[in-house]
């Protein structure tokens, strides 16, 4: 992880200065804009080509899964050393920004949310990178909450009577390891006002359905509820997920409902009444392996009529890795 060796420990002693640049990377990583979540170590080898370890990263808040590969350092110049910074891209791909060879070398401008991983001191004459010349610059976020996706846009569906995807998550490989704990917050609200309607809520990971039930079937009301989604997907081992949470909506039932003054939605009395709002714990389970692909997963609704009337809108959604 980021760090620069002590003079002397490294094959060159530029390795060993702390430049403007390396600051902006570091605050650029603390504040979580562009940083590393997992992986990325680069190696040399016997020819200018290090290869660079699978991992994930946020740029620019946007998370990017990236698979591992090899990278190209350009030839060296003739006389004079050069710094080479390896970056994954705000597009999410790997790419080696060069510097500029000269007597007193400095490390290029970076692209902007450029996320560095690592700096190679490329010396006069140069036809291969060992790994002593490559300095580890990955600013590691691993103390959550750490935000990998959120969403404001609305998501509306209405008059279809088909399994519809409301938020999609895909996990990098290597990414919900043994020990981390993904959390997916949503809500919105439902309008079921046609027929005797019911609201079919699936989550998936890794294309294992973890839980999946239907709400009970009720009488047509025009009065529009409010939903509320909350849930943990663990990982107690790599391949080896347990989902934890609850869902919350106003039940379809009209009888005994009483609207609020203001937004939609009511306060949950102490006596069960029809109508007001119903909380469900939800459990489930994976055994999906998280370090060998990349693993994506999915909150899905499915209402059971088809009709203008019957609609479920999701307002918003967050998947935070803790």
């Amino acid at each position: 992880m980021f760090g620069l060796p002590d003079k002397g420990d490294a094959p060159s002693d530029l390795q060993s200065i702390v430049f403007r640049e390396y600051w902006e990377i570091l605050s650029d990583g603390i504040s979580g804009k562009n940083c590393v979540l997992s992986g990325l170590a680069v190696t040399g080898g016997a020819d200018m080509t290090p290869a660079v370890a699978k991992g994930a990263v946020i740029s620019n808040g946007v998370l990017f899964a990236i698979a591992a590969a090899d990278v190209t350092i350009t030839a060296a110049h003739a006389t004079l050393d050069r710094i080479d910074l390896i970056v994954v891209t705000s597009a999410g791909a790997l790419a080696v920004r060069a510097g500029t060879a000269a007597a007193a070398p400095k490390p290029p401008v970076r692209t902007a949310n450029d996320v560095v991983i690592a700096h190679v001191h490329v010396p006069a004459t140069d036809t291969a990178i060992a790994t002593a010349q490559i300095t580890d610059m990955r600013v590691m976020r691993e103390q959550g909450p750490i935000v990998l996706k959120k969403t404001t846009t609305p998501v509306v569906v209405n008059t279809n009577a088909t399994l519809q995807n409301y938020f999609t998550i895909t996990l990098p490989s290597g990414l919900l390891l043994a020990g981390r704990t993904l959390r997916v917050r949503c809500g919105g609200t439902y309008l079921l006002n046609s027929g005797t309607p019911t609201m079919t809520l699936r989550i998936q990971y890794g294309g294992t359905t973890m839980f999946q039930d239907v709400s009970i079937a009720g009488a047509a009301d025009a009065d529009r509820g409010a939903w509320h989604l909350e849930f943990d997907v663990v990982a107690q081992a790599n391949n080896d997920q347990a989902l934890n949470g609850f869902i919350t909506y106003q039940n379809t039932v009209a009888a005994g409902r009483v609207a609020a003054a203001t937004g939609v939605g009511e306060m949950l009395g102490s006596v069960a009444v029809a109508g007001r709002p119903v909380t469900s714990p939800i459990n489930g389970a994976a055994a999906v392996d998280s370090d060998t692909a990349d693993r994506t997963l999915t909150v899905d609704w499915t209402m059971s009529v088809s009709n203008v009337a019957d609609e479920i809108a999701m307002e918003f959604a967050t998947a935070e890795l803790l």
